[in-house]
């Protein structure tokens, strides 16, 4: 069951108030001692108006109390950012953490529906933007914000009317900005689809760079990367165009209060209201009174572009983990039955009131044409995906009722790509069974026609692998993923052209391995060569989303012309020879 609550600013700080309590005091103390020298500096001014034989001394004095201030200052914000920089690490340690342990808790079927681009940003970048927030722009925002409060009392001890003065600009300023922030929502959030995108196509152009070189290709040929891009440059000069004349006014009308200090400071010096010291420092503080509020208005945009990501990873940390003890093996045996089952992506139908019955122990092979919905019908019971009506259930027991732990022990599946993860091979080996023995290890790369290949390499089951398993070709890795599975030994097993980049005769020896080690083991099958399924006990034909057909091999080549049509050629395309003087010939015996 999902969780309603998501979480917020009080969520990702817990634990961390009284190190932010420190840092905000803290700061606030430095903004006060800040302004000390100013004062300071006025009475040096005062000093040297009056002279006097006594005026040496007494700058000396207060150059010493000014170089004591400044040190204040500089231990004071010294700390703030030490207790703000800890409690920052603390916090990306700890959600960064919580992300990880409840992405393994979500659901398959949520989970895949975000690219590696999406969940990049969302694990790594969102998380991260916190850190600069937290750990420098909370001190600096409170310095900023508390700084002209300081600077309005200090003006108020001089001359109200001063004080009043130097905030006239600001509403003003305030209606700039809020011409400025305008949109920057919506903004915000196209701009974070963006980034997803082309951290998508950044992280595919990546993965095919050997290829992209093979071919003498750049990035300019990668049309997805192109488009991510063109969209990020317009997304980013659009946001340019709409913030930039905003900004400028706000920033001039910031320091406009000079214009109205400094007459008024002549006329009250004038009438003998304000002394010349008082009147420097009164141009001096409020002249800058209303500067820190630049990075203020900084931080607010920032502040918007962390509150989007939080926005966008509080969906990976509402999920509650499972209950312990909710693993219920079901028992080997059992029958699959698709009960009207149809599923949609995007409101298109890809597959419609599907009724198939898949016998307990049995082999069932799924064929037809690209695009016909066979993967989608094998992801589905895989729990890769859920229906968008009918029911799945296994041994009688609906799949939507299975925890994620007793379905991962009750179907195991193995797609074209099998990843491989950095670490031993025997680590990849027992991911789905960490207490498998070395004999049973074996066993399964026996079956999976690993064995020779494995015991052939320089450590064995030691061996490490590089990260996505790139020492490995395509068919080695496809049978340590498929010996993996077959080591988790699940009653039922979906194979989605998980023999693709094996030769017939190694594909052929597989199932019957296969099948004489687990017998009782129900199989759901893709394959693209249609000779290994001729020993299916049951061949569905599949056909834009609808079961076209369902028998055994001479079944369907006798009663349905598609299946025939595509048998034949196949077994045609297989039989072609190359003979003497360069002659290409088919044969169609």
């Amino acid at each position: 069951m999902k969780s309603e609550a998501s979480p917020g600013w009080r969520w990702i700080l817990r634990g961390q108030e009284v190190r932010l309590g420190l840092a905000v005091g803290l700061a606030m103390l430095a903004a006060a001692v800040e302004l000390l020298p100013f004062f300071l500096l006025a009475q040096a001014v005062d000093r040297v108006v009056q002279g006097g034989p006594q005026m040496g001394a007494g700058l000396l004095v207060l150059a010493g109390w000014t170089a004591l201030a400044l040190l204040s200052k500089y231990l004071l914000y010294t700390l703030a950012y030490y207790f703000s920089h800890v409690a920052a690490y603390r916090v990306l340690f700890d959600t960064r953490r919580a992300l990880v342990r409840h992405l393994s808790w979500a659901p398959l079927p949520w989970l895949s529906r975000w690219s590696s681009g999406e969940l990049k940003q969302r694990v790594i970048q969102d998380v991260e933007r916190m850190e600069q927030f937290i750990a420098h722009h909370s001190v600096e925002c409170v310095a900023a914000i508390i700084s002209p409060v300081w600077v309005f009392i200090a003006l108020c001890l001089l001359d109200w009317r001063l004080a009043l003065c130097a905030l006239l600009p600001v509403p003003l300023a305030l209606l700039a900005q809020a011409w400025m922030m305008r949109g920057l929502t919506a903004r915000m959030a196209q701009y974070a689809g963006a980034v997803d995108d082309l951290d998508g196509a950044v992280l595919e152009f990546l993965r095919s760079a050997p290829l992209m070189k093979a071919f003498r290709q750049d990035a300019r040929s990668f049309k997805r990367m192109r488009e991510a891009l063109a969209r990020y440059q317009y997304l980013i000069g659009r946001m340019i165009g709409l913030t930039v004349p905003g900004w400028s006014v706000f920033v001039v009308l910031l320091g406009a209060n000079v214009a109205l200090l400094f007459p008024l400071g002549l006329w009250l010096l004038r009438n003998g209201q304000l002394s010349q010291a008082e009147l420097v420092l009164a141009l001096i503080l409020g002249t800058g009174m209303l500067r820190p509020l630049l990075r203020v208005a900084r931080l607010n945009s920032q502040l918007q572009e962390i509150l989007g990501g939080i926005r966008r990873f509080a969906p990976l940390l509402a999920w509650p983990q499972p209950a312990p003890g909710e693993v219920h093996v079901v028992a080997r045996g059992q029958a699959v039955t698709f009960d009207a089952v149809s599923f949609s992506y995007e409101q298109q139908p890809v597959l419609e009131h599907i009724d198939l019955h898949l016998p307990a122990g049995q082999m069932t092979a799924l064929v037809g044409p690209s695009g016909s919905g066979k993967s989608t019908l094998a992801w589905l019971l895989g729990g890769l995906l859920e229906p968008g009506s009918g029911n799945i259930r296994i041994g009688g027991q609906p799949l939507s009722s299975f925890s994620e732990a007793t379905r991962a022990a009750t179907v195991g599946v193995v797609s074209q790509e099998a990843f491989i993860f950095q670490g031993s091979l025997l680590d990849n080996l027992r991911l789905g069974r960490p207490e498998a023995t070395l004999a049973q290890i074996y066993s399964a790369l026996r079956v999976a026609q690993a064995e020779d290949f494995v015991r052939a390499l320089p450590q064995g089951l030691d061996t490490l692998m590089d990260e996505r398993g790139v020492r490995l070709s395509g068919g080695e890795r496809q049978r340590i993923g498929l010996a993996r599975v077959l080591l988790a030994e699940t009653p039922v097993l979906v194979l989605d052209e998980a023999t693709a980049f094996a030769d017939s005769r190694t594909e052929h020896r597989f199932y019957q391995a296969l099948r004489a080690m687990w017998p009782d083991k129900t199989l759901l099958v893709i394959a693209h060569r249609l000779s290994s399924l001729c020993d299916a006990e049951q061949i569905v034909w599949l056909e834009h989303g609808v079961i076209q057909a369902c028998g055994t091999h001479p079944q369907l080549l006798a009663s349905n012309s598609a299946y025939a049509t595509q048998w034949r050629h196949q077994f045609h395309s297989e039989d072609w020879a190359i003979r003497e003087r360069g002659t290409l010939h088919v044969g169609l015996d």
